[in-house]
């Protein structure tokens, strides 16, 4: 089936090149449109545009001087190129584009970076001046720009007076800006470069979790062993999820530590960094193919720094290029057991989505690390949600059997303990559990709601869930769960008037809710409002994830109504 997208995609591009061609004939005659040409150009334009860099390198390649015919392809080619990490390649197509002053901004970028990695500063200054902006926002266009001459002034000079000029970055980038300042403080070798790090990693505006390895790794690279220690310590409590930070304090305990991965008096590892801030932001806004180029142009820069990878796995697993992401998983796993774990965690997603046994492969990938409290955690919560809720709820047992009352995880283990007790027909247990959660954190709006309608579906305690659930909603206002159990214990209340108004906001809220659909459904019915109950109990029956009981329940309502229940 993909094979044949593939070839539709190709006919429809050819299709529409030759009719632009044709209209245009007396214009464009001068160049050499042959078929094999076309079809090699389209090809790999197909490829580039599935994220498919080898094939569509491979077709590129074939199409020598094309760039005097297009454009666009001397972009992409790029792209493909650096994206593969064909470096030198790279770097011939650049100069050649620059002999036929064909230069874009793709090539001025990498020749400017190029010089900037030999300390050609001069050189590499004189194509970052050449840039012009390819993007859809200016500002980060004008925030890159910024960035390239500030790091190139440093560089030349190591002057501290040269970080007053992180005042020439426009408005709305302070958080490159501080993260820049710290690391020409680190650069230039300044006295204030451990007071700017705290200042940073202290900062509570932002998240700047991951600048907790940068400091400590500062520290760890000017013989303060003991400091760095003491600092990743506090870290990984405060940021428990972090790979950068765990791994690091990890490899510290083990002696383990890679000095050079990361060393902030090097300007290439700085702007490295700066590239990667840069692929995260296009990350988050969705433009995953710029933040590849990015993620790939960070590793150009500093290749010792594999966690980059990361965030390019991430970007392959949201589209759903699932070999792609695999590969670099398998890759990134090899950093040390932190990232193996998160690997592995990843990869039995792509597992699930493939209909593979993913239960297996993280079991074995469990039993390979040695899992300390979050490993454990997670692994818990994953067989809960496989519903082996008897092996989840003998490792949620252990793990509270390893940490005390005021650990972060401990609501949080009996609150996922609860819910696999609950899940068992362990009620007794499961509602002490869920109960000793809120006692510690009285204001969790989840576990509030999990409680209050485990209550309300057993008809039990309903006025006391009843105003737990309008708490619950107050914390959460717009969550589809916590809005239908509030519609659902009005209901049982036989408040229908209220409860319809509660449950028409779930429906809108998760439409594609068998439950949800099914209750406003009932709510209807008593509202005297028939023809639509029928509606959404029959949407009941066309829903992926209705159970055959609910099903079975809506049918009955179908052809009786409530009076059938």
């Amino acid at each position: 089936m993909k094979n044949f997208f593939f070839i539709f995609k190709r006919l429809l591009y050819t299709f529409i090149f030759l009719g632009i061609f044709n209209s245009a004939q007396s214009k464009v005659s001068e160049f050499n449109y042959n078929a094999k040409n076309i079809s090699n150009y389209f090809s790999g334009l197909i490829y580039f545009d599935d994220l498919n860099y080898t094939q569509s390198e491979k077709f590129f390649k074939k199409l020598n001087n094309f760039e005097e015919k297009s454009t666009k392809y001397s972009s992409k080619f790029l792209h493909s190129l650096i994206n593969l990490g064909k470096h030198k390649e790279a770097y011939r197509y650049s100069k050649k584009l620059e002999r036929k002053n064909m230069s874009n901004f793709e090539s001025n970028l990498f020749l400017g970076l190029h010089e900037f990695r030999a300390q050609n500063y001069v050189k590499a200054k004189s194509y970052f001046e050449k840039l012009e902006n390819n993007f859809q926002h200016q500002l980060i266009f004008d925030a890159l720009k910024s960035s390239l001459n500030f790091w190139v002034e440093i560089a030349e000079s190591k002057d501290k007076k040269k970080i007053q000029l992180i005042d020439i970055f426009q408005p709305g980038y302070n958080n490159l800006v501080l993260i820049q300042k710290v690391f020409a403080h680190c650069y230039i070798g300044s006295l204030d470069t451990e007071l700017e790090f705290r200042k940073l990693t202290e900062n509570e505006k932002s998240n700047y979790s991951r600048y907790n390895f940068f400091f400590a790794n500062y520290l760890l690279n000017n013989n303060k062993e003991t400091e760095s220690a003491e600092f990743i310590n506090i870290a990984s409590k405060k940021y428990p999820g972090n790979l950068l930070i765990n791994q690091f304090k990890k490899n510290l305990k083990n002696k383990q530590i890679n000095k050079t991965q990361f060393d902030c008096q090097k300007t290439t590892h700085i702007v490295g960094e700066v590239f990667y801030i840069f692929a995260n932001a296009l990350s988050s806004q969705g433009n995953y193919k710029l933040s590849n180029f990015y993620i790939n142009l960070s590793k150009f820069l500093n290749p010792n720094f594999l966690s980059y990878d990361t965030l390019l796995a991430e970007n392959f697993f949201v589209l759903k290029k699932n070999n792609d992401a695999k590969q670099i998983y398998e890759k990134i796993s090899k950093l040390g057991s932190i990232y193996q774990w998160y690997s592995a965690k990843k990869i039995s997603v792509i597992l699930d989505e493939e209909n593979i046994d993913s239960v297996n492969f993280l079991s074995e990938s469990f039993k390979k690390i040695e899992p300390g409290l979050y490993e454990t955690y997670d692994f818990a919560n994953f067989l809960r949600g496989k519903e082996d809720y008897e092996k989840s709820i003998e490792l949620y047992s252990e793990l509270l059997l390893k940490v005390n009352k005021n650990h972060e995880l401990y609501p949080k283990i009996l609150e996922r303990r609860g819910m696999a007790y609950e899940r068992s027909d362990k009620w007794n247990l499961a509602e002490n559990d869920l109960l000793e959660s809120l006692e510690i954190l009285p204001k969790e709006a989840y576990v509030m709601n999990y409680l209050a309608y485990s209550w309300v579906e057993k008809n039990k305690n309903i006025e006391k869930a009843l105003t737990m659930l309008r708490e619950a909603n107050q914390i959460k206002k717009h969550d589809g769960y916590i809005t239908d159990s509030l519609g659902w214990a009005l209901y049982k209340l036989k408040n229908f008037t209220e409860a319809l108004k509660y449950l028409e906001m779930a429906i809108i809220l998760m439409p594609q809710d068998p439950i949800v659909n099914d209750h406003f459904a009932d709510c209807l019915w008593m509202n005297n409002h028939k023809i639509q109950a029928r509606y959404y109990w029959k949407n009941v029956l066309n829903l992926e994830k209705a159970d055959e009981e609910l099903k079975k329940k809506a049918e009955k309502k179908l052809l009786f109504g409530l009076q059938g229940t």
